[in-house]
């Protein structure tokens, strides 16, 4: 190489390298002060739920939750990074696709029904009604999402104001949230959105404990404007791809047949209230961000997934039971085999689930 081709190449990596610096160096550069006190900017949030967008966000987890036998999605979810398209022109009508090395799969929301879309098997699922119980899902992992769901929970909890930070290319306004409930993990949720709209640009949740978020989701890009209906409508009928019905309310009554799977009407002192309307197979508890789900998990489905998080978690204690908890970041997983196999989940403490996991066990003695 002649020392006149070595200068243009190294002319060359200097452009290179001054343009791949640009990205880093915007997403970086001070951001102006917002002037949005955190109260009003919550109240902004709540009221950002009717507002429509489309963009492209990333969701990653550090929570480490092993893989278990049913629940293989929801662990990747909160342990890996999800690559999401979001297209969102109203609360019934919307758009979230998933995308993977040579895959893609999509979630369409319509008014009464849902779709889902699975690229490499050309499988379309039509899903009819409300879906009141089901395992979280990437749709619920996006900033806006998500952000309002933590907002309810913590409704009373104390709001502290954060710095302004550039997001998606726009300077969003900050808020933390500091929860007040005892038993929680969560030593704070940060959560930033557009000042004018309200709509939650990012979020970052960090455990008690921890020095870094160990779950963080953000809009990369973002454009507040209504996205192509066309976009909208999920992909038709064509020789080759295959199609599938199923009704959220069939599931539910299968699961709510099981009468000796309905969890205590108390756990750790606190009152179950239905999770679900008229379903009595799950049950709420708690306050605030220490608030817990209890779900009983029918037959032979329960022993199998109870004997997976049996080899990954650490077996308690519990006179009458066998059980087994798994805690990843700020998340607890608890199984509890006492006839019947209770599966209990949330963003408590060890002590909390030790004080669940011996009620149930007495609930059925």
């Amino acid at each position: 190489m002649t020392g006149q081709t070595r200068r243009r190449w190294a002319a060359v990596l200097v452009v290179v390298a001054v343009f791949g610096a640009v990205p880093v160096v915007l997403a970086h550069r001070p951001a102006p002060a917002a002037g949005l006190a955190p109260a009003a900017l919550r109240d902004r949030i709540t009221a950002s739920a009717g507002r429509a967008y489309h963009g492209y966000a990333q969701s990653a987890g550090a929570l480490g939750l092993p893989p278990l036998s049913h629940l293989e999605e929801l662990t990747a979810l909160v342990s890996g990074t999800t690559e999401m398209r979001v297209w969102h022109a109203a609360a019934d009508r919307w758009r979230v696709d998933v995308l993977g090395p040579g895959t893609e799969r999509g979630l369409y929301q319509l008014p009464g029904e849902q779709y889902r879309w699975d690229y490499a098997e050309s499988q379309l699922t039509r899903i009819v009604g409300e879906q009141p119980l089901r395992l979280p899902q990437a749709a619920d992992l996006t900033p806006p999402e998500l952000v309002r769901r933590l907002l309810r929970l913590g409704a009373g909890d104390r709001l502290e104001p954060l710095p302004s930070r550039r997001v998606a290319g726009m300077v969003a306004a900050g808020l933390r949230l500091v929860p007040a409930a005892p038993g929680t993990t969560v030593a704070h949720v940060d959560v930033w959105a557009d000042p004018a709209s309200g709509l939650p640009l990012q979020a970052e949740l960090t455990a008690r404990g921890a020095r870094r978020p160990v779950f963080v989701t953000r809009f990369l890009e973002l454009t507040l404007a209504a996205p192509d209906p066309a976009v909208l409508r999920p992909p038709g009928r064509t020789p080759g791809t295959g199609f599938t019905t199923t009704s959220a309310a069939d599931v539910l009554a299968a699961l709510d047949r099981w009468d000796s799977l309905t969890p205590p009407d108390r756990l750790a002192g606190y009152p179950r209230r239905d999770a679900v309307d008229g379903v009595s197979a799950a049950g709420s508890y708690g306050a605030g961000l220490a608030r817990f789900v209890a779900v009983g998990v029918p037959g032979r489905l329960g022993d199998e997934v109870y004997g997976t998080a049996a080899r990954w978690g650490r077996r308690l204690t519990v006179p009458g039971a066998d059980a087994v908890l798994i805690t990843a970041g700020p998340l607890s997983l608890l199984l509890v085999r006492a006839g019947p196999t209770y599966l209990v989940t949330g963003l408590v403490d060890a002590s909390l689930m030790q004080r669940v996991a011996a009620d149930l066990a007495g609930a059925v003695a």
